[in-house]
């Protein structure tokens, strides 16, 4: 069961949870009464309609009930459900939002503890071209091997299909699949036990421990652009072959659309599997860095695409 596997925290824990009307909501409950949790409970009612806001945690304009339900409750963290059990994100203790790839770099370093003497294959940690080179480097310090690969949860799986030895696969979209005792699928309710379990191994803050946030305190918090949807202009195909020849000079990965490397961070252009648009985003290792790596994309493709929204 979830509880066996997950384990259980070793102490006492008050945090809140935002299921989104959606369908963990009585099970999430179930659970925390049985990891013993003190559990502020937001929208756990099933509720089809989504009466407050969309089931989805990485969006942080979804996790302001939880973020106020956090600071007045004086709750140690927060957690948010999408709306089929298989995703979650996490506010910290102020209510802050916490992106997803930094959240995967705390699960990741605990999961390759017991990994550190082990083969390249059994430290192997996947993540979709939109996390942010902290999530890599984070991976690297832990003792990993960190390994971009597609964006998409139906591609991570067929990674851990094809790589079983690997220990953890996850994604920006809250997506999170642990491989070391878990196999290897995506649940919320076991991710949000996992990290109880993990944060609950400590003294509570009030006791001389670390407080959520501070957990990130060692990860860079580097500055990036939003997620950007550019509209395509003319055929997918044709448009991304222009834009990557734009790049000939560079080093790239080309796993998904082309995330192009700069000395002092990167830039992603990627086309979407759903709609006629381009995403894009861009990170740097500090302001001044983004704003050279912004400069230098207007100057290579600026003229084929509007970039007015990559900012």
């Amino acid at each position: 069961t979830i509880v066996e596997n997950a384990g259980m925290p070793q102490r006492a824990i008050r945090i809140a949870i935002d299921c989104g009307n959606a369908v963990p909501g009585p099970l999430t409950i179930s659970l925390m009464q049985r990891l013993g949790v003190d559990l502020v409970p937001i929208h756990c009612e099933w509720d089809n309609t989504f009466p407050n806001h969309p089931p989805d945690p990485t969006r942080q304009k979804n996790m302001i009930d939880l973020s106020k339900a956090v600071v007045e409750n004086n709750c140690e963290f927060g957690i948010g459900m999408d709306g089929d059990g298989d995703r979650i994100g996490v506010v910290d203790e102020q209510g802050r939002f916490t992106h997803p790839d930094r959240l995967m770099a705390l699960i990741a370093a605990d999961v390759l503890v017991d990994r550190r003497d082990g083969t390249e294959a059994e430290r192997t940690v996947f993540f979709d071209v939109k996390c942010s080179m902290a999530l890599e480097e984070a991976i690297l310090s832990s003792g990993g091997v960190p390994k971009m690969v597609r964006t998409g949860h139906s591609f991570m799986k067929r990674e851990l299909r094809s790589n079983p030895e690997a220990v953890m696969a996850g994604e920006m979209s809250g997506h999170f699949f642990l491989h070391d005792r878990w196999p290897g699928f995506d649940c919320s309710l076991y991710n949000a036990a996992r990290l109880l379990e993990i944060v609950g191994r400590d003294p509570a803050p009030n006791d001389g421990g670390v407080s959520f946030s501070h957990r990130f305190a060692n990860l860079p918090d580097y500055p990036s652009t939003d997620e950007t949807k550019i509209p395509l202009v003319g055929e997918r195909e044709e448009t991304m072959a222009a834009v990557e020849g734009a790049y000939a000079d560079m080093e790239k990965s080309t796993v998904d659309g082309i995330r192009v490397r700069y000395p002092d961070g990167w830039y992603l252009c990627r086309p979407s599997n759903t709609e006629p648009i381009l995403v894009m985003r861009a990170e740097g290792r500090n302001e001044s860095a983004l704003a050279v790596i912004i400069e230098d994309v207007n100057t290579r493709i600026g003229h084929m695409l509007d970039l007015s929204k990559l900012r």
